[in-house]
């Protein structure tokens, strides 16, 4: 959306109310006028007493208190000669939510005329309109205000005037006004406002300004003699404010935006880019929603990059097409021209160490008792890989499932068959096709005294290769899978309280699992499908859960602890252990009662390995999350894994069991830590580093400062992003800022998303920053 013409339809916003809000007025009190005048307890010409006339009431047809009109004035009276009906004395005029008030109102009813005067106020759910004189038409429509102001309650925009002025359905004019979106109350100064001598306003066309100035805290700083822009019922063609920065690799940045709205559901942005240090380029951006069924954007990123010598291009997209109710379409595009693009020019540590990435097109039909799927995946190395890298090029796919009733009715037989036939292909080294199909059959509802229940299962699986790792002849392996689950569950419920009880759960669970040694060293590992390694394998577990439940609430997990270990029956395959690892898995939510009142949330995540043989751990994760409502927040990670073998989590049969190891690799040590704070006089702070023990290297450290005014109707963004040099790159620093005047334009880049990252958890639902 182009942000910097927002203010405008706020601007047209405020005519349609002061021509509907006022019509209204009229309508409600010309109702009036004419049930008053029918009543014989009026004489004509002749005024009431000073008292307060006790209010009036017009009831519709059906009867409908909400739409009731009603009035009350200390005077009124009907000149049936001049036909003019008068009303004066605190002038009150209310239907449902619409409340008028004036000191003095008049209607002509052969011109249809109608004026209030002293201190009118037109007020409902969305606005306020005063004015010292309100004149409107009833045949015309015309409006006149004088000495008038509105405020749009919800985008805070205030616009005043000397005169207002309809001249039709769709053509206003404004002489000697201001324009601000700061809810500056009467007395107090905006810090911004547009201040303007003629504009001249058309509706779904354009608006014109003459003598029009920027003015900070009412003092104007930049003139503009004559503007003109369009002004579209929806989102609205221009230039966006630009984005300036400094990197000391790549120098001055400069960043101007056009955006064009090609139609209501379709956009585009033409934002040219110059780098002093290293080039100039540009993004186009094209959004567009096709219809309820279709919908995508897709992004394109060129440069010419004088330090390398060529000219450098990211294309990334999305597209999204429900052909059917059944028949889903996806496309995911992520390509660059050369692969150091995103290590030499992108300002994200994380971008900058991806090792690879990837392009889908997925077409998924569901089926009764299953779904097809087709898939293309293209996987482009960046870090990591080359041209032996392989591509699924096609992947096609079907998955079939059904529920057979045995005799009792809690007994009862899944039966189900997957295939999957995929082509890899690559550009150096030998392609393969590979066909792999699957049948099962799993039984449920058996148990033992209503304690332990039992699922035992069974798959075959068949697969044919076009080639083996060296011959060229066709290779085929069949192989099966025997599981047997046993698992029970122990719950209780403790009351605490009225609708509020804690739920503790144990589910201590086995689960056994047999295939045969196959022979696949002339086979080719891809995937994990290749890799159907001997299992001869008990895996032991115990989880157990405390859940918070209230009435008419959802319940809370407050802990999920889970352990795991594996043991061989027969022996264990490579440089597998008899015993795995034991892994480890929790997270603790700590309730209310036992958080300090100054805190809102306080989440610990826990997940690691630990080798009873050696006594010490071989991998260790945790995340820690404490947040004192929306005043400051502080979020810490860290991961570890040490050198050498570690356990493979999972495989194709079951995803808790820990049958081998992977191969040796280097020790990981690495440390996270965010937070943000607000500060007072509207500064929030906030920073996100992340630290290498090993290398001794900081890869990336964001710093940021936002600030946002009373009202919330600007803000200044500054950040600072610290990349450190290593793996052939070098050391960068940048300075960048964004500036938000609220419906008139935002200077936004790169830095829009790093604060929504940082800042995100203290500014939820919250309007005025630049990422809502």
């Amino acid at each position: 959306m182009n942000l910097f013409w927002d203010s405008r339809t706020q601007a047209r916003q405020a005519w349609r109310v002061i021509g509907n809000g006022v019509l209204c007025a009229v309508q409600i009190v010309f109702m009036t006028v004419s049930w008053v005048h029918a009543l014989p307890m009026f004489p004509v010409s002749e005024p009431l007493e000073t008292e307060r006339t006790p209010a009036l009431r017009v009831m519709p047809e059906q009867p409908d208190e909400a739409s009731a009109l009603r009035v009350t004035a200390e005077r009124t009276e009907f000149d049936q000669v001049t036909e003019e009906f008068k009303a004066a004395g605190s002038v009150v005029v209310t239907q449902g939510p619409v409340r008028l008030t004036a000191d003095r109102a008049a209607l002509h009813k052969l011109s249809g005329r109608l004026t209030a005067t002293g201190h009118v106020h037109l007020k409902d759910q969305e606005h306020d309109v005063w004015a010292e004189e309100l004149t409107i038409n009833v045949n015309t429509e015309s409006v006149l205000v004088v000495n008038g102001k509105i405020f749009l309650k919800e985008t805070g925009t205030w616009l005043r005037g000397r005169l207002l002025q309809r001249f039709s359905e769709t053509h206003y004019r404004v002489k000697d006004g201001t324009f601000t979106n700061c809810e500056a109350d009467d007395g107090q100064i905006p810090d911004w406002s547009f201040s303007f001598q003629d504009v001249d306003v058309e509706q779904g066309d354009s608006v014109f300004a003459k003598d029009a100035w920027l003015n900070i805290r009412n003092r104007p700083v930049l003139p503009l003699p004559v503007l003109r822009y369009p002004m579209p019922n929806a989102r609205k063609t221009g230039f966006l404010v630009p984005t300036i920065g400094f990197d000391n690799v790549l120098g001055v940045q400069y960043r101007q935006g056009f955006y064009w709205a090609l139609s209501p559901s379709q956009d585009l942005t033409i934002a040219p880019q110059i780098l002093t240090k290293r080039g100039q380029g540009g993004d186009v951006g094209y959004r567009y929603v096709l219809n309820r069924r279709s919908r995508g954007q897709w992004l394109i990123n060129a440069f010419n990059d004088t330090d390398a010598k060529q000219s450098r291009a990211q294309v990334t997209g999305a597209h999204v097409h429900r052909a059917q109710d059944d028949l889903l379409i996806q496309a995911k595009v992520n390509y660059a021209t050369d692969r150091r693009l995103l290590r030499d020019l992108s300002a994200s540590g994380i971008s900058r160490a991806l090792p690879s990435q990837e392009s889908v097109l997925h077409v998924r039909r569901r089926l009764p008792g299953g779904a097809a799927y087709l898939r293309a995946q293209y996987l482009q190395p960046l870090d990591a890989g080359g041209q032996n890298t392989f591509q699924r090029l096609p992947e096609i796919g079907h998955r079939f499932g059904h529920r057979l009733t045995l005799g009792a009715e809690t007994v009862g037989l899944d039966v189900g068959l997957d295939s999957t036939f995929v082509h890899f292909a690559r550009e150096q080294g030998s392609n393969v096709s590979r066909f792999d199909v699957m049948p099962s059959l799993a039984v449920h509802g058996l148990h033992l005294g209503h304690v332990i229940g039992l699922r035992p299962q069974f798959k075959m699986r068949e697969v044919l290769y076009s080639r083996g790792r060296i011959q060229d002849e066709a290779r085929d392996r069949g192989t099966f899978w025997l599981g047997l689950d046993a698992v029970s569950n122990v719950s209780r419920g403790f009351q605490i309280g009225t609708g509020h009880r804690l739920r503790h759960t144990i589910e201590p669970r086995v689960f056994y699992e047999y295939v045969p040694a196959t022979r696949q060293s002339d086979l080719l590992q891809i995937d994990a499908t290749d890799n159907l390694l001997r299992k001869h394998l008990a895996t032991y577990s115990l989880r157990t859960r405390l859940q918070d439940e209230r009435s008419g609430r959802r319940s809370t997990t407050l802990m999920d602890v889970m352990i795991a270990q594996s043991y061989h029956l027969g022996s264990a395959p490579g440089s597998t252990q008899k015993f795995s690892d034991v892994w480890g898995r929790a997270t603790f939510e700590f309730p209310e009662t036992q958080r300090p009142d100054l805190l809102d949330r306080f989440s610990l995540s826990l997940d690691t390995f630990y080798n009873p043989e050696d006594r010490e751990l071989s991998q260790f994760n945790s995340d820690v999350m404490v947040q004192a409502y929306q005043r400051a927040y502080m979020q810490v990670g860290y991961r570890y894994a040490r050198s050498g073998l570690l356990p493979r989590r999972g495989d194709v049969w079951n995803p808790v069991s820990f049958n081998e190891v992977l191969a040796a690799q280097s020790e990981i040590n690495f440390f996270s830590a965010g937070g943000a704070v607000r500060l007072p006089w509207g500064w929030t702070v906030g920073t996100q580093a992340y630290h290498d023990f090993v290398t001794n290297r900081t890869p990336e450290w964001d710093v940021l400062g936002f600030y946002q005014n009373s009202c919330k109707c600007w803000s200044l963004g500054l950040y600072y992003i610290h990349l450190s040099a290593g793996n052939g790159l070098p050391e960068r620093n940048q300075f960048n800022f964004f500036l938000t005047l609220r419906g008139l334009g935002a200077t936004t880049g790169l830095g829009t998303q790093i604060f929504k990252r940082i800042l995100g958890p203290l500014f939820q639902g919250e309007q005025g920053v630049p990422w809502s």
